[in-house]
C-alpha cells in the first residue's frame, strides 16, 4: 500500500486509505508485495474511481497520472501517437470490400457472357440443322422399313406439312 501512496502523493492527488482498498478490490489486486505496475496499476484505479465520484482533479494531475512509470504513455500523454478514427477504418475497409465485389461481379459477367453466347451458338447451330437432322433421320427409319414408295410418300407428305405448315397433294404432279 506504501507504493500506491507514494505515487498518489507525488502526483499531488487526495486520498484515504479507503479510496487504495476499493480501486485494489475493484480490479483483483492484493496490497501486499505490490511490484512498481501494480502499484500504477492501483494508482489509476484511484483516480479513476475518484474522477466518477465527481471528484475533479486538475490537468496536472491528469497528466502527471499518464506517466505510470512502466515506460508506457498513458491514454492522454501528448507523446503518444494518435491512432485513426473507427469511421475512417470502416470506412477503408467497406471501400476495399466494394473493390473485392465489384471485381469479382465483372469476372463473373465476363464469364456469364461468354457461358452464355457459347450456349446460344450451340442452340442456333441445333436449330440450323434441324431440318438436315430431320431428314437424315426420316430416310435412315424408312431404310428400315424398305416400304414401298406410296408409304414413303405419305410419311414425306406428313413430314412436309409437320415441318413447313403446308399441304400437297401430290408432290410429284
Amino acid at each position: 500500500m506504501q507504493k500506491v501512496k507514494e505515487i498518489l502523493l507525488a502526483q499531488g492527488i487526495e486520498f484515504d486509505e479507503a479510496d487504495i482498498v476499493s480501486a485494489a478490490s475493484a480490479i483483483g489486486m492484493e496490497l501486499d508485495g505490490l511490484n512498481d505496475a501494480e502499484a500504477s496499476a492501483i494508482a489509476l484505479k484511484v483516480v479513476e474511481l475518484k474522477q466518477a465520484s465527481g471528484l475533479a482533479l486538475s490537468q496536472k494531475d491528469i497528466a502527471a497520472k499518464s506517466r505510470n512509470g512502466n515506460g508506457k504513455l498513458g491514454k492522454n500523454s501528448p507523446r503518444r501517437k494518435s491512432t485513426p478514427p473507427l469511421q475512417g477504418a470502416i470506412a477503408h475497409a467497406s471501400q476495399v470490400s466494394n473493390q473485392e465485389i465489384q471485381s469479382l461481379e465483372d469476372v463473373l459477367n465476363v464469364g456469364i457472357d461468354a457461358y452464355t453466347t457459347d450456349k446460344a451458338d450451340k442452340l442456333l447451330s441445333t436449330i440450323r440443322n434441324a431440318p438436315k437432322d430431320v431428314v437424315s433421320k426420316f430416310v435412315s427409319k424408312a431404310m428400315e422399313e424398305e416400304a414401298d414408295v406410296d408409304s414413303f410418300r405419305a410419311i414425306g407428305d406428313e413430314l412436309v406439312a409437320g415441318i413447313f405448315g403446308a399441304q400437297f397433294t401430290n408432290a410429284a404432279e
